[in-house]
């Protein structure tokens, strides 16, 4: 298991001319940790940090990456002491001298004191390196600048949150989880001040980190089946049995009750996700899934028999087969948009009674949303009382999605994405996998994963100006990827190069495709 480490991040805010402008470093490349992302400094804590650990790292680590100390001035008033040369931080990056140490000499007081507590953020498992982070905002002069080491971090910008977040969303600088939802916390302040006030009364972001019981053991934080866990037992009984049991049926919440087919897959995971909603005296079934017989008796029992509507998030074949035969034994009446003709996966057998519209309601309560991507007829279902999305393929536990054009469009999904950013979502409910929370954290990751794989084919097409045909590319770009999933991700890649095609940065001829830059 991977080691977590204690971190912090420490935010730099000046005054700019549109607003409070914070500090992002670009990391290099070579780096092993989120090589190219855009950071604020950070850093592990050290053996020589003291107490308080968690801020003498913040200031310490913000010094060694961009030569930006935050001390107290002669009057006590927060102020900075800076070191553009390198050669004269490195001691306390080798961890030969400690900060204390370095302050005593230089007749310094660290304004430890002075720093705004942001919120704490775990890495999930999965990535090598793990941290436990800890935020910590300090306002700093109008004008300052910043010095990166040239080591780990080679760049450094500063951009008021806004600005910020756009460039990311415009997949122009790459950002993750926990520096977007930081920006996002700083946003629409009209100076440093009136930031810092604002702070005071929001409560700080605090990642969950203790071992959740199950029947049977314990989840770790950020593993497969915590969150549900969380969300099913509260009170911390072990009631919950951790993982998908196809045919089980499963209470969310009063409302809605999962029944998990059991068609487990590369591509379907522990099986599809059949919801059944009682909402306003009606029955709803949002997915069938496949013609399994045990499966459409669970959903006739679960129901009573008796069916009014059933929705389709889509009309792929893990998802829809079962509707014909609902639909003959209670008359259910049929809710979903049509697939384009021709297109392959596609159950085009049905024949729906009603194409909803964006944003109508279909019981009270229960909202279509149009989330075009995965498929061009995809839909969710945001049940609003209780601030769940039926998902359908818009996320998948532990994986992500397939873009498979000419139905998948890449663009359309980062638009989903970013679309229900700003929409009541508190947590997800997917086709396939269990209950996740923290939804904006999930679509900030599959933004970012889709950006830094854009980035990838951009920079092979960059070191290629003749051009590469797209299976050489697909090594280069999925090298991340077993060999055996090669298949499923030329579709991806191509969703990739579709994309960056109508945007006129890349070029087909004929069998190869090259950069247009």
């Amino acid at each position: 298991m991977t080691e977590i480490r204690e971190a912090a991040t420490l935010v730099l805010a000046r005054d700019g001319a549109c607003g409070p402008q914070v500090l992002l470093l670009r990391r290099t490349r070579d780096a092993v940790f989120l090589p190219g992302f855009d950071v604020f400094p950070g850093g592990a804590v050290g053996t020589l940090d003291e107490a308080p650990v968690d801020r003498n790292a913040a200031l310490r680590e913000c010094f060694e990456e961009a030569g930006v100390l935050v001390v107290r001035g002669g009057h006590g008033e927060l102020a900075t002491h800076t070191v553009p040369e390198w050669s004269e931080r490195w001691r306390l990056d080798a961890e030969q001298e400690a900060l204390s140490d370095y302050c005593r000499r230089m007749g310094l007081t660290a304004a430890t004191d002075g720093l705004v507590y942001l919120g704490r953020w775990v890495t999930p498992p999965g990535p090598p390196r793990r941290f436990d982070t800890r935020f910590f905002l300090a306002p700093v002069p109008s004008g300052q600048t910043a010095w990166p080491d040239g080591t780990e971090t080679i760049d450094s910008v500063w951009l008021t949150p806004e600005q910020a977040l756009a460039e990311h969303a415009r997949g122009e600088r790459l950002l993750v989880p926990p520096t977007l939802g930081t920006l996002r916390q700083l946003q629409g302040g009209a100076s440093v001040a009136e930031l810092v006030a604002s702070l005071a009364d929001l409560a700080p972001y605090e990642a969950p980190d203790a071992d959740w019981p199950i029947q049977g053991g314990r989840l770790a934080a950020g593993e497969a089946g915590y969150d549900e866990a969380r969300f099913l037992d509260p009170s911390a009984n072990g009631h919950s049995s951790g993982r998908i049991e196809p045919g089980r049926a499963v209470a969310i919440t009063p409302v809605i009750t999962r029944l998990t087919a059991p068609n487990p897959g590369v591509m379907t995971g522990p099986g599809t996700n059949t919801y059944l909603l009682r909402v306003g005296g009606q029955v709803l079934v949002v997915d069938p899934g496949p013609d399994h017989e045990s499966h459409v008796e669970a959903i006739l029992s679960e129901s009573g028999g008796s069916i009014d509507q059933i929705l389709l998030t889509h009309t792929h074949l893990d998802h829809t087969p079962a509707t014909h035969q609902l639909q003959e034994r209670t008359g259910a009446r049929l809710v979903c948009l049509r697939p384009g003709a021709d297109l392959a996966h596609h159950d085009h057998n049905l024949e729906p009674d009603h194409e909803p519209a964006d944003g109508e309601y279909l019981a009270p309560g229960l909202r279509v949303l149009n989330t075009p991507g995965h498929a061009g007829n995809h839909l969710a279902f945001l049940w609003e009382p209780e601030g769940l999305l039926l998902a359908g393929d818009l996320v998948m536990q532990s994986s992500t999605v397939v873009i498979d054009p000419p139905d998948g469009h890449l663009g359309d999904y980062l638009t989903t994405l970013r679309r229900l950013l700003g929409e009541p979502v508190h947590y997800l409910l997917p086709g396939h996998g269990q209950l996740m929370a923290d939804p904006w954290a999930v679509f900030d990751y599959l933004i970012t994963h889709r950006h830094l794989r854009e980035h990838k084919v951009l920079r092979c097409l960059a070191s290629a100006p003749d051009g590469v045909e797209p299976q050489a590319l697909l090594a280069r770009v999925y090298d991340d990827v077993p060999a055996a999933m090669h298949s499923v991700a030329a579709r991806s890649l191509e969703a990739h190069l579709e994309k960056l095609i109508e945007e006129g940065r890349v070029a087909r001829q004929g069998q190869r495709v090259q950069s247009s830059g």
